[in-house]
């Protein structure tokens, strides 16, 4: 297959040399980079071995080309993604999918009236301890998850210097909470109901908020995000899923060096037990899954636009609920 990479900022960087790695035993074939940015497009596109783009009606007029891999600001996807799908490529798309509900179904229904294959890079279905918690609540050997605590704390990753256009990329309780949303419906399924409270920063959005979401048949999560915490603080994932006989906990410390510290454990009626968690580049998994997929080699569900979908109603909850004072119900 051939496929092009739309963005040469850090993901489209990412996505590209994953798919760089992954042509080595996959018929995939990088066929474009394309960037606005000519320097951008071209220095990317020397990595791998790619020609360079700043149109993007090039790689979208060419019929040769099978798939494309979009990682432009989430604000702007529809308008690629729908014109993709119309000219019959397969897309993958880097998370949040959109900044509206609207735009998402707009991409979601193209997707279905071009019968295309459209996937959302929800990465952390393919982070191995993330993996590993899906899998030992699926197992039910820690009985039936009851309670799921989420934490991703960060420092601002925007400055004066380098001012964040929330518009097009989305403030951070949609750019970053959003992947922690997708976890625990990951766990528990469809939500019923988001209550959140928040702290607003120098940026004028929401920038740590508290998150409480109900789902059917009682689960409840709790999601801290934050882009405030002070100058040295480590970039900080932590997840802990509670069930009926056990508890899966799990944090993640990014403190400078190439590997993060990171460790599992269980707590169950034996006690404490480390989980040994074999590690893998997430980022290069997702892409793998997504080639697979076009190829008929893996289940399309897994990285599935509709549960994207719902991690951004959550996220857009959310923020509601912190601008009216009130829980806010989500129904179907």
């Amino acid at each position: 297959m051939r496929l092009a990479v739309l963005g040469a900022g850090e993901m489209g960087t990412t996505h590209a040399n994953a798919y760089a790695l992954i042509g080595r035993k996959e018929p995939v074939e990088i066929a474009g980079i394309v960037s606005r940015t000519a320097t951008k497009a071209r220095r990317l596109a020397k990595q791998v071995h790619a020609p360079w783009f700043t149109d993007p009606q090039k790689i979208l007029r060419d019929e040769s080309i099978d798939a494309i891999d979009v990682t432009v600001p989430s604000g702007v996807h529809r308008t690629l993604v729908v014109s993709a799908l119309s000219r019959g490529k397969h897309v993958f798309c880097e998370t949040p999918i959109a900044l509206t509900l609207r735009d998402a179904d707009a991409m979601i229904d193209a997707a279905r009236s071009n019968r295309r294959i459209f996937l959302v890079a929800q990465v952390m279905r393919f982070v191995s301890d993330y993996q590993r918690a899906h899998n030992e609540v699926g197992s039910g050997s820690l009985g039936k998850p009851r309670i799921v605590v989420a934490r991703r704390l960060a420092r601002p990753y925007w400055s004066a210097k380098r001012p964040r256009p929330f518009r097009i990329y989305g403030e951070p309780i949609v750019e970053l909470s959003i992947h922690d949303f997708g976890v625990a419906n990951w766990i528990f399924g469809r939500p019923l109901s988001v209550l959140a409270h928040g702290v607003s920063g120098s940026s004028g959005v929401t920038e740590h908020a508290l998150v409480a979401v109900e789902y059917r048949g009682g689960g409840r999560a709790y999601i801290e995000g934050s882009a405030m915490m002070p100058p040295g603080f480590p970039f900080t994932t932590a997840l802990r899923v509670q069930c009926d006989a056990g508890v899966f906990d799990h944090v993640t410390q990014f403190t400078g060096g190439p590997i993060p510290k990171t460790q599992s454990v269980r707590y169950t009626e034996r006690g404490l037990e480390k989980v040994p968690v074999r590690g893998h580049d997430p980022y290069e998994e997702e892409c793998r899954h997504f080639v697979r997929t076009v190829l008929r080699k893996a289940d399309a569900k897994i990285l599935g636009p509709g549960a994207e979908r719902d991690a951004l109603r959550i996220a857009l909850a959310a923020r509601e609920s912190i601008r009216k004072g009130r829980e806010v119900d989500l129904p179907h």
